[in-house]
């Protein structure tokens, strides 16, 4: 490791610009493997990627070690701060960046979840404190969106009245209500117990992919019982008496 000293402590005292190291590094990371304890390895090695806050914390980590492996070989050095500036930088550059962003999310998915609270207060009062949790929440679809997928499609008037509040709404790893619902399943290689139900979201309480559904094939009704599938167990279950009802359950699983 002697041999790499040079380029160590010119990291240590903040002489090598940022890009340089990694170049170097890229180009000297599969020698210096060979050549030291994987823990020195370990703390040299940069885990940069193409953000500005990443490359310099990374920077700052490979300084760190640096500093360690010179100790190591009883070459004295004095730290420059100037990569931990450089990271305090663009980590304040970053916290001011999301805070604008959460503001413009706040601001668009607030009118979402005022809607929403008129017909589904107790989901609408989770996704207010949860807003974090909101992967997607789209805009509810106006009467043609929602005219032209009752075509092929039932739309019960419960769920119609959730659709012209959001159109999509993916919350966590569990609720993914998207715009590819709702449809109709229809088994033709394998037998479904779901077969010619309305699947109108993916609800991964046991396992991804498994399905909240309509049985409609008796008729429609305003506000019908709502019915999960398990896939791992190819069981389906009443989830809830009713749209209305299973919706402001929703808090409970996704809390």
């Amino acid at each position: 490791m002697t041999r790499f000293a040079g380029a160590l402590v010119a990291l240590a005292e903040g002489r090598t610009e940022p890009a340089d190291w990694l170049s170097w590094w890229a180009g000297h990371a599969g020698e210096i493997e060979t050549v030291c304890p994987r823990g020195w390895f370990l703390c040299l090695a940069p885990k940069a990627d193409d953000s500005p806050l990443r490359t310099a914390q990374a920077v700052l980590w490979s300084q760190g070690g640096a500093c360690y492996v010179l100790d190591k070989l009883g070459v004295a050095v004095e730290r420059s701060a100037r990569y931990s500036e450089a990271y305090e930088a663009e980590f304040a550059h970053w916290a001011r960046a999301e805070r604008a962003r959460e503001k413009r999310r706040a601001a668009e998915l607030k009118p979402r979840i005022d809607a929403l609270a008129a017909d589904f207060p107790k989901l609408a009062r989770f996704l207010r404190s949860h807003r974090d949790d909101i992967e997607s929440m789209r805009p509810g679809g106006g009467e043609a969106e929602l005219g032209e997928l009752a075509r092929g499609v039932p739309l019960p008037a419960a769920y119609r009245t959730f659709l012209s509040h959001t159109r999509e709404l993916v919350v966590g790893d569990t609720l993914r209500l998207t715009d590819d619902h709702p449809f109709v399943v229809v088994s033709t290689k394998v037998a479904l117990p779901t077969d010619g139900m309305v699947c109108f979201g993916e609800y991964w309480l046991e396992a991804d992919g498994d399905q909240v559904l309509f049985d409609l094939r008796n008729g429609s009704t305003d506000d019908p019982p709502v019915l999960y599938y398990a896939h791992g167990r190819r069981t389906v279950e009443q989830a809830a008496a009713s749209f209305t009802q299973w919706v402001e359950a929703l808090p409970r699983a996704l809390a």
